[in-house]
């Protein structure tokens, strides 16, 4: 008579998993009895620090804290490690005859005059680049300048005012004379108050298409926040 197994013994029909399973529950068990021996104080420790950590998520304790910027007025400068900004006055207004600008129908400029200095050690373009140095200041989609509570509707206007043409670049240690013009609503700023926020600088190094020597100003932490009351133009 022919047997039904193997040659061992063991049930043709016995599934091949169930020592892996008998492993698998006999850890289980011994965590189980390991975690119940456990002092009492450990498991209410540990109670009240879940509760505290879902209390401090509930209030924001655990997200990434914001840098507080410190809050400026005109004529005030605010100074980050590449560069200096101080705003002299600011107004609204539909046309900028000099540099043969004209506002669109619901659309209104923010000229902003100001004080700028370049703290590098190198020459920086406001609005543009310059020697492989991308400052960014506007015209990106991360300025280091940008106005605080408003969508921009278009491009910013950057140039001197002393009315010469030609791009705007900064020399090192040279203050100068720069005029903004952002687009606007119509609506915007309704009760004439405009704060600029000022970032820090996050300098990048190389780039992979033009050169590794070019230079790339990122905004870091929001520095400073300069608040000017803007005049409609006469």
């Amino acid at each position: 008579m022919s047997k039904t197994g193997d040659h061992d013994g063991a049930p043709s029909g016995a599934p091949a998993a169930r020592p892996a399973a008998n492993i698998v529950r006999s850890a289980v068990s011994r965590w189980t009895h390991a975690a119940a021996e456990l002092p009492r104080w450990i498991w209410f420790a540990a109670l009240a620090f879940v509760a505290l950590a879902a209390v401090v998520a509930a209030v924001g304790g655990l997200s990434r804290a914001e840098a507080s910027p410190t809050e400026l007025g005109p004529d005030d400068e605010a100074r980050t490690s590449m560069y200096a900004i101080t705003v002299l006055d600011a107004e609204f207004t539909t046309e900028v005859e000099s540099e043969y600008l004209e506002a669109e129908p619901g659309e209104k400029f923010l000229v902003m005059s100001t004080r700028m200095e370049n703290l590098s050690d190198a020459p920086i373009g406001v609005g543009t680049t310059a020697d492989r140095i991308s400052s960014g200041f506007v015209n990106t989609d991360a300025p280091l300048l940008r106005l605080k509570g408003v969508t921009t509707t278009d491009s910013v206007d950057v140039w001197r005012a002393d009315g010469s043409s030609g791009q705007v670049i900064l020399q090192p240690g040279v203050p100068s004379q720069v005029t903004f013009a952002w687009t606007v609503s119509e609506d915007a700023f309704p009760d004439g108050a405009v704060s600029l926020d000022v970032h820090e600088v996050e300098v990048r190094r190389g780039q992979v298409v033009l050169s590794s020597r070019a230079v790339t100003w990122r905004p870091a932490a929001l520095s400073a926040r300069i608040t000017v009351t803007a005049q409609e133009a006469r």
